[in-house]
Order: C-alpha cells, then structure tokens, then sequence
C-alpha cells in the first residue's frame, strides 16, 4: 500500500502519479523546459507528449509506490518529488524540482522531508542522499534546512542541457533523522 498521498500543509498535497495527470505534467514540464533542463537529465528524455505517457505509465504501474509522485494544488501540478531506491534497500536518493512561480513556498522541503519520513519509517532505509548542483544555490538549500551532512562533491556527476556538472552531495542517516 502507497504512503502516499500526504497533506503537506497550504493546501499542497504529495501524491502519485496518475494517468489522468498526463495533460497537466506535460505543460509543467514544457512550461518549465529551459529552466530545468539545466540541472534535470530527464527533460532530454521527454521530448513529445507520448515520450511523457510513457514515463508515466511505467511510474503509475509501480505497485509499490513509494518512489514520490507530483506536488499538487486542486488541479494545478508544482512540481514533483522522487526516491530512488538503491541496491540492497540500503540507501535511497531523493530529486525533486519545482516550477518557477511556485519557488520560495517550503514546498518542496516540506515534500522532501515527507520522502525521508517514507525512507526511514515506512521503507527501512539507513542512509538517504541528495544530490545538486553545486550552483544550483535553491536546491542546495533543501538538504541544508533538512539537517543533511555535505559530503563533498561528485565532478561531473550529472549532465543537462549545458553539459556535465559537478553535485554537491549531503546524506542523512536514519539515526540522525530520529533523533
């Protein structure tokens, strides 16, 4: 059983992913395709509508359902968050990114931290990392409001639209998550 949806306060809620939500994810993701296309390998990906029905068909057919969904108001899709689960069930990654107008909210560290509470609590995980740009000061910021330890830096560890870039990588234990 999914631990999602979640309320995440202002009338914002967490959920997975559904086909319905086919139209609104694809003018969030064109909407935003410039900006995000920078820092988020996937966006090269989804290129048509149909690219974009894909994806989400393999996500909406995930039974577990714990690997995030998208950041809603009523109808209106924010942005979206993810865990990525690593081997073993040890460790898991979480990516997250939020349209522009939306930015500055809490949103997405209230999202995150509902993730981590699904990482520890609910998946049995032991380490949960984030990974950013190390100019991406935003997204930087996430791990830094939640309590996460930077580790260093990953060089080159990802690619956007204009080339490879260095991440700043944090990690938070579930010990220190509880205490």
């Amino acid at each position: 059983m999914s631990p999602l949806p979640v309320d995440l306060g202002s009338g914002v809620v967490l959920r997975r992913y559904e086909m319905p939500d086919l139209e609104a994810l694809w003018h969030g993701i064109e909407e935003e395709r410039e900006r995000i296309a920078v820092w988020m390998p996937f966006v090269e990906g989804v290129r048509t509508i149909e690219d974009e029905r894909t994806w989400l068909e393999t996500v909406v057919a995930d039974e577990a359902g714990t690997g995030g969904g998208g950041l809603w108001s009523g109808s209106e899709f924010l942005g979206g968050v993810g865990l990525m689960l690593g081997p073993f069930g040890i460790a898991g990654e979480i990516g997250y990114w939020i349209r522009a107008k939306h930015e500055g909210r809490g949103h997405i560290t209230r999202a995150c931290r509902a993730m981590i509470d699904i990482g520890f609590e609910e998946l049995g995980l032991h380490r949960i990392e984030i990974r950013a740009g190390v100019d991406n000061a935003r997204s930087r910021a996430v791990p830094e409001r939640l309590g996460f330890t930077y580790e260093g830096i990953e060089r080159e560890g990802s690619r956007g639209s204009r080339g490879f870039y260095d991440l700043a990588v944090y990690s938070l234990l579930d010990r220190e998550w509880r205490s």
